[in-house]
């Protein structure tokens, strides 16, 4: 176990969650959300596990079949289709905060 210091700026965690009253709460508060977020960490790493040379390599030919079929997509379009997301994503976010 160790000690963390964190400065945190009050109002903007009473914004963030009016429950929040005092010091006190503030900390039981930031307590879990670094343990929630530690959990998490340690739950995704428990789920990645490394692939074989068997299975790169049956990965990569797959690849090579796809990209001999013409069924890729290209660095551009790869980027129109993230950023698009990205758009998406922030309408949702701005027409849930109003």
């Amino acid at each position: 176990m160790c000690t963390v210091t964190l400065n945190i700026n009050e109002a903007e965690v009473r914004e963030l969650n009016p429950s929040l009253t005092d010091m006190a709460s503030i900390t039981r508060w930031a307590q879990r959300v670094i343990d929630d977020f530690i959990a998490s960490r340690r739950r995704s790493k428990e789920q990645l596990k490394p692939y074989t040379m068997e299975e790169l390599h049956a990965r990569i030919a797959e690849s090579e079949r796809q990209i001999a079929a013409g069924q890729y997509q290209d660095f551009d379009e790869a980027m129109d289709e993230i950023e698009a997301e990205l758009a998406r994503e922030e309408e949702l976010e701005m027409a849930e905060a109003v």
